[in-house]
């Protein structure tokens, strides 16, 4: 079977992508809508990872300081951000999982050996995230899972898409289960030590020694991977769910011409978005002040599975609006060329963003971290995406890659 066969009728329901859809990924080609989606991801995840510089260290002070307009801001980033945008991430870190191994099958790359080197390269990428630049690095997670990729490369489309599901709906809805069982929350080590850890993060964040936060940065990754039990066994369950629902979508077609699937795409962001929207209100009560027990905090756990819901009528719906258009000239909207570039780019964004972030708000830059309200916080989130995007506009008008996407690359070898 050769790539554009599997791409269009591995596994059952399969509707595979136009031929110049198909020709563009097995050539190495870029697809802009698949950027463009990856450019509003990660706005997401700025916008949560520039509140959690200050937020995760600083909060109850930020807090007793907001007024009404920082309030809802607050509302706002936790109901339509927070775990939304890192699934949207994820779901298309496993979509570019599957374009590689497709365009490694044209090649005649071996593809484990590849993809294997891919993913030590990345792990090493979110330790010096995790350790130098941002504590609440996201690489580590996606190199360690993305290995699990390698061993359902050749799965069914219907198994990717049964177990992806799985992994991310069913998690939540157990530990609730288990929570009733119990009559409280699980335990979780980390809460031991919240109040001493958190104490020790603001002195060391706002320390005028880059050395104190990057002793911080290492105690909060062995902090989190530890002991954050609970929380770290769902979100990577999710994540890994997420990468095969990911892959699913590009075995299928539905993200490579989301033009092809517009009735399906609908649908699903009809129903997704008004669930998962009621869903997300009720697992962000917690972040917004709102304590429960009993039954009441185990719906809120279960109601964590409105977070992917979510997250998947949002990817449909910004697939249909950056669909690519039916009829010539195929060039892509004003809001779809502003984006993909960011997108194309998305790893040295990423990195850039946690990089620029700290060194504002730390005592090691320019010291901001108790100087900002929580509508401060998104809104220079949100200017800074925009320069970011505007930089790898220009960036890209002279190089193919982004510096930090080329070295990956040359690290790990071609597809």
């Amino acid at each position: 079977m050769n790539a554009h066969q599997d791409i269009s009728t591995s596994g059952t329901h399969a509707a595979g992508p136009p031929d110049d859809v198909a020709r563009t990924i097995l050539t190495g080609g870029r697809l802009a809508h698949i950027d463009a989606l990856r450019a509003l991801a990660l706005l997401g995840v700025i916008v949560m990872n520039i509140g959690s510089m200050v937020m995760a260290v600083n909060g109850r002070a930020t807090f007793a300081a907001a007024g009404p307009t920082d309030l809802a801001a607050a509302a706002v980033d936790l109901i339509l951000f927070q775990g939304k945008a890192r699934s949207c991430f994820a779901f298309l870190f496993g979509a570019g999982f599957a374009i590689l191994m497709l365009r490694s099958q044209t090649c005649g790359t071996g593809f484990p050996a590849f993809y294997a080197r891919r993913m030590l390269v990345l792990l090493g990428f979110g330790l010096v995230n995790q350790v130098f630049l941002f504590w609440g690095d996201i690489l580590v997670t996606y190199a360690l899972l993305g290995f699990a990729l390698i061993m359902v490369r050749h799965w069914a489309i219907d198994r990717l898409l049964k177990t992806g599901l799985a992994l991310v709906l069913a998690p939540p809805l157990i530990a609730a289960a288990l929570e009733l069982a119990v009559g409280g929350p699980l335990p979780n080590l980390i809460e031991t030590s919240r109040g001493a850890e958190a104490a020790a993060a603001l002195a060391a964040y706002t320390s005028p020694s880059y050395a104190d936060a990057v002793a911080q940065n290492i105690r909060t990754g062995l902090r989190e991977f530890g002991v954050n039990t609970p929380h770290m066994t769902l979100y990577n369950l999710s994540v890994l769910g997420l990468f095969l629902l990911g892959a699913w979508s590009v075995r299928t077609g539905l993200l490579l011409d989301p033009a092809a699937h517009r009735r399906l795409l609908r649908r699903l962001a009809a129903i997704a978005i008004p669930i998962g929207s009621v869903l997300s209100v009720a697992s962000s009560l917690p972040f917004l002040g709102v304590r429960a027990t009993g039954a009441a905090h185990a719906a809120i756990t279960a109601a964590y599975v409105g977070v992917p819901i979510l997250a998947f009528g949002y990817l449909a719906a910004f697939a249909l609006l950056l669909a690519r258009r039916p009829s010539p000239p195929r060039r892509p909207s004003p809001l779809q060329a502003f984006l993909a570039p960011a997108g194309r780019m998305s790893l040295t964004n990423y990195l850039a963003s946690g990089a620029l972030g700290c060194w504002v708000f730390y005592g090691y830059g320019l010291g901001q971290l108790e100087r900002l309200n929580l509508f401060g916080l998104t809104a220079v989130a949100v200017l800074l995406f925009v320069a970011l995007a505007l930089l790898s506009r220009l960036w890209l008008a002279r190089f193919r890659q982004g510096p930090a996407e080329w070295l990956w690359r040359r690290l790990s070898g071609s597809a």
